[in-house]
């Protein structure tokens, strides 16, 4: 199930989205106060009970997903937060706020761990009420195929978005500046071959970057002014601490700290409290992400 599934495109829709057209009347000229993903940019920070993902990590390892990670559920708790809170979903583009018409997550892989590493990165769909194990499924899909040993140019498994990062690469400096003009003014427009779309994570409903894999807190990462991109989240390393509990007993706890960088345009801070709320309970209460949604929320944007 896509978003906005089985809507046909209306005079003022994109490729990629359609145009949410009952906004409030803050909501109509905040694009135009705002002209940037640099203006408008906000940043939420939370940290995360995880002890009992740890636990159901552990459980689930031992039996019906035996190479699951807490990035796997982290993926999935986006996923899920945007079923029920389709706002999350949306972007800007020529002062117009549009509701994306696909669900696409978009990570960084790297092909090792020394500093001459290089990195790919992979884009994975996923339908609204995907569950955690297909997510992690259409994760792996993508990630497996990659091999770690090669630079990206050198990989006889290089994916479409490998293919075309090198393509670019290698044209002078002067054609890339060109070439990079040209698709900034066809993606104002929507007019970008979905070909192209396709390959970019930029171009993502959300880009989610994990820090805690070399040992690092999260940073709040910037939202590309390329693209569509309207969210970006960072996890960083575990925490484990030890603390009293309400009745004054020692507990082993572990944390996660999370940063998200979000473009103010596209809903209200009410919408991404609920929105945040929904990422909280799912990364804390995975089991709740095994099953479907009870229901997929879409976007109102008549």
């Amino acid at each position: 199930m896509k978003p906005l599934e089985g809507r046909k495109r209306r005079f003022g829709d994109r490729r990629d989205g359609f145009l949410v057209r009952n906004l409030d009347p803050m909501g109509k000229l905040i694009p135009f106060i705002m002209k940037s993903k640099s203006d408008s940019w906000v940043l939420f920070e939370d940290r995360i009970d995880i002890t009992h993902t740890q636990d159901f990590l552990h459980t689930m390892r031992k039996t019906d997903l035996p190479g699951l990670t807490l990035y796997h559920i982290i993926f999935a708790a986006v996923v899920r937060a945007y079923s029920q809170v389709p706002e999350l979903n949306r972007f800007i583009k020529g002062s117009n706020i549009y509701a994306r018409n696909e669900m696409k997550g978009a990570m960084v892989v790297m092909k090792g761990m020394q500093r001459d590493s290089e990195r790919t990165t992979i884009m994975p769909r996923f339908d609204m009420d995907a569950t955690l194990p297909e997510v992690a499924s259409g994760i792996e899909a993508l990630a497996n195929p990659i091999d770690r040993t090669k630079k990206v140019r050198e990989d006889e498994n290089k994916n479409d978005f490998d293919k075309l990062q090198v393509a670019l690469s290698i044209i002078p400096n002067f054609l890339i500046s060109f070439v990079f003009t040209l698709l900034r003014f066809l993606d104002r427009f929507g007019w970008i071959p979905k070909q192209v779309t396709d390959l970019s994570p930029f171009h993502s409903s959300f880009f989610i970057t994990n820090m805690g894999s070399i040992g690092m807190q999260p940073v709040y990462h910037h939202i590309y002014e390329f693209g569509t991109l309207s969210i970006f989240g960072a996890i960083g390393s575990k925490e484990t601490v030890r603390e009293l509990d309400r009745n004054g007993v020692m507990q082993r706890k572990t944390y996660l700290n999370m940063k998200f960088v979000v473009d103010e345009r596209i809903c209200d801070g009410f919408i991404y409290a609920v929105g945040f709320k929904h990422i909280k309970t799912a990364i804390s209460k995975p089991e709740i992400l095994m099953d479907r949604p009870r229901q997929v929320i879409h976007d109102h944007i008549d």
